[in-house]
């Protein structure tokens, strides 16, 4: 009997299509591990072919059935079960004294009378493996019976030749990467997993299933079975981590319980203990796992693995073997390598010594890329000698970005003494710390590597004046940074690493001073670097490229320019590499200004971590994209939360830009939700910021502009358009406003607001048409949609006023963003302390709690408010769910707005408001 769908099942339509397509050749394999699905897929398309009118027989294979007397008897079976009843001598009770070539011979001439077309899906066909049984299907297959069409589905190579099937086109062969669940198909699985988790509270919301959705589905590289028993746990969060270690406890033990019962189970000890000790390798051929496993026969091994299914997958090929022939290299699924190391820990396996070989293989290897796999190792060898000697080996470049980053936490671990001895492991540490945004320790490893080697300041000096115009611009000084640049002057610096970083640094610095450096032909060769076989500073300096044309505010130029070199760095590198992530921003900033929110969403998810420590502008962009994306997805307290946690890390670093930009789009989203009081708050704490750095500096300038933004959004909002007129005035004095064209987009929009207001209608229009004339020649869809209610009938009557289609002015977003005028939330008002009575809001807060609600309000996490008031986090979780219950609510954005109802309520009552 086929298996039923269930409601638990997602429809996998796009491989169901594909199913259909092959359905008129002779065999249709699907060839994957354990836990993909496939017979999921097979129920789907059996459907899908009943549903058309199609005969399907369909029969689950057993370890019984592989006899052929067995076999033929569950065969006729499940054909009699479709309605087909072969009656030939000899089929009603298959002897299995008699020979295959008669039974098969029988079984045909009996299927040629089956009128139309018969789909025979056999499932668990890797049960088959008995020569007489595999020589039947064989002779099955080659029989002239134009109607019949054989479906197998098997977790391990079968014994079946495919090679006459392949060549006449009459095979349709389907894998683990056809068979995993694409990101979509992910996020449709755990939306439709969490829906009662979230109809009932205790979930999050859209927002943050896109970050779970994109880590889930890169951890488990889509295996079905993972992400079922990840969207069981009701404690997964968006930032569980995107590999095997650190996840929650019971995933771990519901994992470790699957390999262990559907995977491991009967495996050779030979190969198991094999398996183990591959698992400390990312990626490996032959030669490298016998130098690691120490097996004579690890090529035959390898075979083993993959005909048994054992969830190993081909790669991209590191390098080129000596005779110039790329050899076969593999890589074990994330998941299943964790539990093999889980097993090697109880087995007390040596990882230092397994890491140890693979480096010494790796270094003895030519090419860049095995190098940079080698240092990896190096690091988790504990040998310092091998760590040593291989930096060395790169004096005459840098390590990538990921590598310096593992490397700084090698050096953490090391006494400092015994680095100063090695002047190529200081540089190493300096450029760690540099690029790592640890300006203080960079320059500590600066200074030592200047004491250990006297020709440094000669010899080094590009280096140290390169790294400190890093500094500069981490603590954004482009001033600074391009001064130190200028020192070098374009003379030839010897290490193309070194002359790619200086490019990058400035083209940067002159973005940020009003320069428009991308015209000029020095920066545009970066761009050719975006390909595959670039190293990481090579692809994020194209991406800095992009990152240009997006803070100039081109959107369309942005795409173009970041599309490649995010590509080539998430295939080389992975998603989660640093250099991977900064590629990733102006792309996902471009895509969400081009009303693509579900792709945008796509690029940025899970990858704000590895941005906390960029530079203040590769921040500030993530984390505002970030915000508005959430509220797109109904998700606004969420945007709140995570602007307030980066504002907290910005004061942290010293970086009042940054804090400006945070404050100024949590003002921007309580004006949409109609939160006055609130943004007259945001607005007083942006006022001081800019009148404590009143200078001319461009960091200055851009605080300076932003509050004059906000100034005018909040003026407009107050009814007070010659306010508005006044602070966009001296938004447009300011030098550094016209570096970024989409601010002055932006201007234009506000200003015809304000004169419309005041009933100057022709200046409205001009100032209208210039906002959509950038818009439309820069791509600022979003720029023209978000503005509000407000804005949105003025493009509206421009439209009408010149025939034109609405569209090519502002098109309707393509999710839920609370603007007014467009199914914008209830008014709020702002945050006021509670009193201790009961204010109809169910039972009378304490103080404390009427403290931590007040916190809350301004959306600060748990372990903001803990810090604020002195507390534990866990006292505070343990007051918030005292406050929910006496509240009657469940989530915190809803307390957020019963507490703000009630401060109104109570200001009416008393006659303030």
């Amino acid at each position: 009997m086929p298996p039923r769908t269930g409601p638990r099942s997602v429809p996998r339509e796009a491989l169901v299509q594909r199913l259909h397509h092959g359905r008129h050749g002779k065999l249709v394999l699907l060839t994957a591990a354990a836990g993909y699905g496939k017979t999921t897929a097979l129920a789907q398309w059996r459907q899908r072919l009943a549903a058309d009118g199609a005969r399907v027989a369909w029969l689950s294979l057993g370890p019984d059935d592989d006899v052929l007397e067995g076999f033929c008897a569950a065969l006729l079976a499940c054909l009699h079960r479709a309605g087909i009843v072969l009656r030939q001598p000899g089929l009603a009770h298959p002897d299995s004294a008699c020979d295959t070539p008669a039974v098969a011979a029988a079984v045909i001439s009996a299927l040629a009378g089956v009128p139309g077309e018969l789909y025979l899906m056999l499932d668990e066909f890797d049960h088959v493996r008995e020569p007489a049984t595999v020589d039947f299907m064989q002779a099955l297959l080659a029989a002239r019976l134009p109607g019949l069409h054989v479906v197998a589905a098997s977790r391990r190579e079968c014994k079946l030749a495919l090679g006459r099937l392949r060549a006449m086109g009459e095979l349709a062969e389907f894998s683990c990467t056809d068979l995993a669940f694409s990101l979509p198909e992910t996020r449709a699985f755990l939306r439709h997993r969490t829906e009662g988790r979230i109809a009932q509270g205790e979930g999050k919301g859209r927002a943050a299933d896109a970050d779970l959705a994109v880590r889930l589905h890169d951890a488990t590289a889509g295996w079905p079975t993972g992400l079922g028993l990840a969207a069981a746990l009701p404690t997964t969060t968006p930032e569980t981590p995107a590999s095997g270690a650190g996840w929650p406890a019971a995933y771990c033990a519901a994992l470790h319980a699957y390999w262990s019962e559907e995977v491991t189970a009967g495996l050779p000890p030979e190969l198991l203990t094999f398996l183990q000790r591959l698992s400390v390798l990312d990626r490996f051929n032959a030669d490298l796992a016998a130098a690691v496993t120490g097996s004579n026969d690890a090529a035959g091994l390898l075979a083993d693995i993959r005909a048994r299914g054992l969830f190993l997958r081909r790669v991209a090929t590191p390098g080129t073997a000596p005779d110039g022939v790329p050899d076969d290299w593999y890589r074990l699924h994330p998941l299943f390598a964790a539990h093999l190391r889980h097993l090697l820990v109880s087995a007390n396996g040596d990882f230092e010594v397994l890491h140890w070989r693979a480096a010494a293989w790796l270094r003895e290897q030519s090419g860049r890329d095995y190098l940079s796999d080698a240092i990896g190792h190096a690091l988790k060898s504990g040998d310092f000698e091998a760590v040593r000697s291989l930096m060395e080996s790169l004096a005459s470049d840098l390590p990538g970005i990921s590598q310096l980053r593992s490397f700084m936490r090698w050096v953490d671990a090391i006494d400092a003494d015994r680095l100063a001895m090695h002047p190529s492991l200081l540089e190493a540490a300096a450029w760690s710390c540099t690029v790592s945004a640890r300006p203080k320790k960079a320059e500590d490893w600066i200074r030592r590597w200047q004491s250990a080697n006297a020709d440094v300041q000669a010899q080094g000096s590009v280096p140290v004046t390169l790294m400190r115009a890093i500094i500069a611009l981490h603590e954004d000084d482009p001033d600074r940074a391009m001064a130190l640049l200028a020192t070098l002057s374009d003379a030839p610096l010897g290490r193309p690493v070194l002359e790619t970083i200086r490019s990058g640094l400035a083209l940067r610095c002159g973005t940020m001073l009003g320069e428009h450096p991308r015209a000029l032909p020095r920066y545009r060769a970066l761009v050719p670097t975006a390909r595959q076989g670039s190293t990481e500073f090579e692809l994020m300096g194209a991406g800095a490229v992009a990152m240009a044309a997006w803070l100039e505010g081109d959107a369309l130029e942005a795409l173009r320019l970041g599309a490649a070199p995010l590509a080539a760095s998430e295939q080389q590198f992975g998603r989660y590499a640093v250099g991977t992530s900064r590629c990733a921003v102006p792309v996902a900033a471009a895509l969400y200004e081009l009303d693509r929110a579900d792709d945008a969403r796509e690029v940025l998810a899970g990858r704000l971590d590895a941005l906390r420590f960029s530079t203040p502008d590769v921040l500030i962009e993530a984390a505002v994209c970030h915000a508005r994306l959430q509220c797109l997805a109904d998700a606004p307290h969420d945007a709140l939360v995570g602007l307030v946690e980066t504002e907290v890390l910005f004061h942290r670093r010293g970086l009042p830009r940054g804090v400006a930009r945070m404050l100024a789009e949590q003002l921007r989203l309580a004006l949409l939700g109609k939160d006055l009081r609130h943004a007259e708050r945001l607005q007083r704490a942006l006022d001081e910021l800019a009148a404590q750095y009143s200078g001319n500096s461009p960091r200055d300038q851009r605080i300076a502009a932003t509050a004059a933004m906000t100034r005018a959004r909040l003026a407009l909002i107050q009814a007070a358009p010659e306010r508005a007129l006044a602070a966009l005035d001296g938004l447009r004095a300011l030098p550094a406003a016209s570096v970024r064209e989409s601010l002055m987009v932006t201007a234009d929009l506000l200003q015809a607001h304000a004169l419309d207001d005041l009933g100057r209608t022709n200046e409205a229009t001009t100032f209208l048409t210039s906002a959509v004339a950038a818009g439309q020649r820069l791509g600022l869809v979003s720029t023209l949609a978000d503005e509000g209610g407000r804005v949105q009938e003025l493009l509206g009557r421009l439209a009408r006023s010149t025939n034109a289609d609405p569209s090519c002015f502002a098109r309707p977003r393509s999710g839920n963003v609370p603007a007014a005028g467009r199914g914008s939330p209830a008014p709020m008002s702002p945050a006021k302390p509670l009193p201790p009575s009961d204010t109809g809001m169910g039972k009378a807060l304490t103080r404390r709690e009427r403290e931590i609600l007040a916190l809350l309000e301004q959306s600060m996490s748990n372990k903001h408010i803990a810090l604020v008031l002195n507390l534990s986090v866990d006292t505070v979780k343990w007051n918030l769910r005292q406050i929910f219950g006496k509240l009657g609510v469940s989530r915190r954005y809803e307390a957020i707005l019963v507490a703000r109802s009630a401060a109104q309520r109570m200001e009416v009552d008393t006659g303030t408001s």
